[in-house]
């Protein structure tokens, strides 16, 4: 049996099963080992540097299975002499914008975070780093192959050659220098946006850049107006015990709010609930929580960190593209002009925001290392996903939940202090939710990776048809090269709405999501998808709840 399956070599990273009772179990010693000297490979390729001259950051998010494949990944870089730089050693976690930040700090060669970032409990995996950047889909194919040479004892870059055997692992603790850093930002702003930029630009040392911001802020003695700015503020904060627990709740009380402190200690069995913001029900004891405790807002991170989420006093769910549609506002006051990259999932509220703030909105295929990369390309001030992965490219274009959360907060807390209203973010939310009424991410199971390409590639093709034969009713919506974004978005002129079909990165699913101006219209793009989706019986139209109540719809016809 294999090895390296290919299933868990991913889009923009490496997933798989890690509970070795599970019969689909994929993350083997073995495996690691050997797509860490794989990884070891591509950055000796990519950085143009032996392995003994490479520096890697490693982290570890809270699943029991992390300890395990750490080690076995990290052993087989140190067996190839590279330099390992240790942020959760031993009992220690990380999250995943706190290994992107420490690449950054340490000016490394690669980073690596053992995460299975919002999955089930069984799973794990590798999010990894070249420089700080993401890795892309063609480096992860990539590392595949060298991992199949290794495999198959083809390859010499897992025996011999220099440096074997030279390497050390040193354990560091950033996690003060982050917790400094967002600080910085949240109380100096352009002052602090202008010292990072300067440490992107590698004209100025990341660390130096905080010492010099900590220092003017120590200036700022007696001035809690300024250096308590989340003041008056209440949070309910709730990682589902995953990563962020340790990490958000101290940052936003040194800046002055009250936190109360819902499922924090990391746990890597989720007793409580999955950390997964974009799911309703795992979100149930944070709504309790905020309307027991008479909250201003609550928040809730996925697993590994990268991921936002957040509940109303009124009791709504707030998701991503909510997130970034108010942080728009904000972001275009501080950036007159500047470009804002958002994924192709997001309501069309999101690029009308931001032209009627000044800005200037980019849609993008979904995934982290798209988003960055094009958030480089078009030189972009943020960017936003809808399933909650925000960006900032003053953070070094990472998806960082905590981040996001600081900016949000000081945001509340301004709009609090001018309308005194314990409802504030429902108010402030008012303008996007007017606009458009529109479905979840609708995630439609298939029964494997392979039928999920063919149902996609003919579903697909469909609308490109329609488009082409029937344009007063149908359109694609493309990049400007007349490309799809990122699976089929095709509009629906009569309903004044779209559909986006796009297969996921990283499972056996179909992802769709509709939206439209009505209600009605809204029902005739969903009943006109979902007809095409029965067709296959290898599409599992059972598992949604949502997509159920459309079949339901459909069979009363």
């Amino acid at each position: 049996m294999a090895i390296i399956d290919r299933t868990a070599y991913r889009a923009n990273d490496i997933r798989g099963i890690a509970d070795e009772n599970n019969p689909d179990f994929q993350l083997s010693d073995e495996f690691c080992t050997i797509t860490g000297l794989a990884y070891v490979e591509l950055l000796r390729r990519r950085r143009k540097k032996e392995p003994e001259e490479l520096r890697v950051v490693i982290g570890k998010d809270v699943r029991t299975s992390s300890k395990r494949i750490k080690e076995a990944f990290a052993e087989a870089m140190v067996s190839r002499g590279v330099h390992v730089i240790d942020i959760a050693p031993k009992a220690k976690v990380s999250s995943t914008p706190l290994m992107y930040f420490a690449t950054w700090l340490f000016n490394a060669d690669g980073g690596v975070e053992v995460t299975g970032s919002h999955l089930d409990k069984e799973w794990n995996g590798f999010k990894l780093c070249i420089g700080s950047e993401s890795t892309t889909s063609d480096q992860i194919d990539e590392m595949y192959n060298i991992a199949k040479e290794l495999e198959a004892g083809t390859s010499g870059a897992g025996a011999g050659g220099g440096g074997k055997g030279e390497g050390e692992i040193e354990d560091v603790d950033v996690l003060n220098d982050y917790h400094r850093m967002i600080c910085a930002n949240v109380i100096l702003r352009d002052r602090w946006e202008a010292l990072a930029l300067k440490a992107i630009a590698g004209k100025l040392r990341l660390k130096d850049a905080i010492s010099i911001a900590e220092s003017e802020i120590e200036k700022m003695e007696g001035q809690e107006h300024r250096t308590k700015p989340l003041a008056g503020l209440k949070v309910v904060y709730d990682a589902g015990n995953g990563t962020t627990g340790v990490i958000a709740p101290p940052i936003f009380r040194d800046l002055g709010a009250e936190v109360i402190e819902l499922y924090c200690e990391p746990d890597g069995n989720f007793p409580h609930h999955l950390p997964d913001p974009t799911i309703p029900r795992y979100l149930d004891d944070l709504h309790t929580a905020v309307a027991s405790n008479k909250a201003h807002i609550g928040l809730a991170s996925d697993s590994d960190g990268d991921r936002a989420g957040a509940v109303s006093p009124g009791g709504r769910m707030i998701i991503g593209e909510q997130i970034l549609a108010l942080l728009c506002k904000h972001i275009l006051k501080e950036h007159p002009n500047a470009t804002i990259v958002y994924d192709t999932k997001c309501s069309d509220a999101i690029k009308e925001i931001i032209i009627e703030n000044g800005g200037v909105p980019v849609e993008c295929k979904t995934g982290f290392s798209f988003i960055k990369s094009k958030m480089e390309a078009v030189s972009a001030v943020a960017g936003g996903e809808m399933s909650g992965h925000v960006y900032f490219e003053k953070n070094n274009r990472a998806d960082d939940a905590v981040f996001a959360f600081s900016e949000l907060l000081l945001l509340t807390a301004a709009e609090f202090r001018l309308y005194q209203d314990v409802n504030i973010i429902d108010k402030m939310l008012e303008d996007f939710l007017s606009r458009y009424v529109n479905t979840p991410e609708i995630r439609l199971p298939v029964v494997n990776d392979e039928e999920k390409e063919r149902v996609s590639n003919i579903i697909e093709q469909r609308y490109r048809e329609l488009a082409a034969e029937q344009p007063e009713r149908y359109r694609r919506r493309t990049d400007d090269e007349g490309n799809d974004i990122d699976g089929v978005k095709i509009e629906f002129l009569e309903y004044d709405g779209w559909a986006l079909i796009r297969r996921s990165n990283t499972s056996p699913v179909i992802i769709l999501r509709m939206e439209a101006r009505s209600e009605e219209g809204l029902r005739e793009i969903e009943e006109a998808v979902i007809r095409e989706f029965r067709k296959f019986d290898t599409v599992d139209l059972e598992a949604d709840e949502y997509v159920r109540g459309i079949v339901r719809r459909l069979n009363a016809v």
